[in-house]
């Protein structure tokens, strides 16, 4: 890290990118407070984004891709795209502080892109702002020279949920790549319950299974929003990881699909006593209150409306854990061990259960190895898997009253 003592800024690294960034940015709590933002803790969000983008171009789009970073803050998320994927035509880096825009400046030239500027176009425009001048420019446009953005990152301090519907009025509508970001997960965790049905439309729970229930919810207003566009979402990566959730989604059109996507949509009922799990589907919903496992009444909460379907795609978690393993990037191993539990975790049932909260609840003498208690209820006939949102937690088809009983006779010798 060196200094340049004219302007109190520094030179910091990631991985293979040098970026500056104001001296009393670099040590601060991330807020919208700082001069420029930047929160050293997401990059491993950037990390996903650069693979998510190669994995994208190698399965669904060939071409030479349009991608916009609508919230660049120090361009170094825009800069490591530019380096680190290939098959780039024009990339736009945005941000509405002015600050910003001049530390961007700075970075295309430390890291040697000023090169390439009929690739990169730099802005200083509020996110809804500019996808509406590029809709605007492609609605004015010839007809041969029409072209959407085939890439939109959205990556906000806080929900995105005002950027949601300029970006599928935006975006290329089949098969163009989403990336959003939430990081207000108190908000979709249930910890400000009705901070969540205010900006998302759902009412979340705040339980032992949130960080799904967050990520479910964020899906299902996505999908949303993108319906009322006359686009259709297809998970290919939902991510979680400490404090945001980071959605990867195709766009389709296919309108007889979009109407089907709404039996994706549901609710989650959980007994605060016993911790049965019930899903149900928007179609056939009925509003319960008594638990058919353990017989207390009024002991049903709920969460929802919800993405009940898939939230990944084997095929892109391949290509991103092979992309992950011929990678240098510092986060490698860690991002190596949640694609396998996003691998683990495909086709199991909505929600997990957490070991060592649930061996407490039922005064377990100890807590087993994981892979042991995976093993053991393989071994009964049900499906068991890891989990990516929470890594002393498991997936299960087995009954909440079969997983007491085997962790107790584990437990018990």
């Amino acid at each position: 890290m060196t200094e340049n003592q004219d302007e109190n800024i520094k030179i910091l690294k990631e991985g293979t990118t040098q970026f500056y960034l104001y001296s009393d940015d670099i040590n601060n709590i991330p807020s919208k407070s700082m001069n420029v933002f930047y929160n050293k803790k997401m990059e491993i969000n950037r990390d996903v984004t650069s693979l998510a983008i190669n994995a994208y171009n190698n399965l669904y789009n060939l071409e030479e891709l349009t991608i916009v970073d609508t919230m660049a803050g120090s361009g170094v998320g825009s800069i490591r795209i530019l380096k680190e994927c290939s098959n780039i035509k024009i990339i736009y880096i945005n941000d509405l502080n002015p600050s910003a825009v001049k530390i961007i400046h700075k970075n295309l030239e430390i890291n040697g892109l000023l090169n390439l500027k009929n690739k990169i176009i730099v802005s200083r425009y509020d996110a809804n702002f500019l996808l509406s001048s590029l809709i605007q420019q492609f609605l004015t446009s010839k007809p041969s020279k029409r072209k959407k953005p085939n890439v939109i990152s959205v990556d906000p301090f806080g929900t995105p949920n005002i950027y949601v519907d300029s970006v599928f009025k935006a975006i290329q509508k089949r098969e163009g790549l989403v990336c959003i970001t939430a990081t207000d997960t108190a908000v979709l965790f249930g910890v400000r319950k009705k901070a969540c049905e205010r900006k998302y439309m759902s009412k979340p729970l705040h339980n032992n299974f949130c960080k799904e229930i967050g990520a479910r919810i964020l899906l299902y207003f996505i999908s949303r929003i993108a319906s009322i566009n006359n686009v259709g979402i297809k998970p290919l990566f939902t991510f979680y990881h400490q404090h945001f959730i980071r959605i990867i989604a195709l766009t389709f059109k296919n309108k007889n699909d979009i109407n089907k996507q709404i039996e994706n949509y549901g609710y989650i009922f959980f007994c605060k006593k016993c911790g049965h799990r019930i899903g149900n589907n928007c179609l056939n919903v009925k509003i319960l209150q008594d638990c058919t496992n353990c017989g207390a009444t009024n002991s049903l909460d709920y969460a929802g409306p919800l993405w009940l379907d898939e939230l990944h795609q084997q095929a892109f978690l391949d290509e991103i854990l092979r992309l992950t393993v011929k990678s240098n990037y510092k986060n490698k191993k860690k991002l190596e061990k949640i694609l396998m539990f996003c691998k683990d975790e495909m086709d199991m049932p909505i929600s997990y259960y957490n070991i060592h909260k649930l061996c407490h609840q039922i005064k377990c003498a100890s807590i087993p190895k994981m892979e042991t208690l995976i093993k053991t209820i393989k071994n009964d006939g049900y499906s068991a898997s890891r989990t990516h949102f929470d890594f002393t937690s498991l997936k299960t088809d087995l009954d909440i009253d079969g997983l007491k009983q085997i962790l107790l006779n584990l437990t018990q010798g």
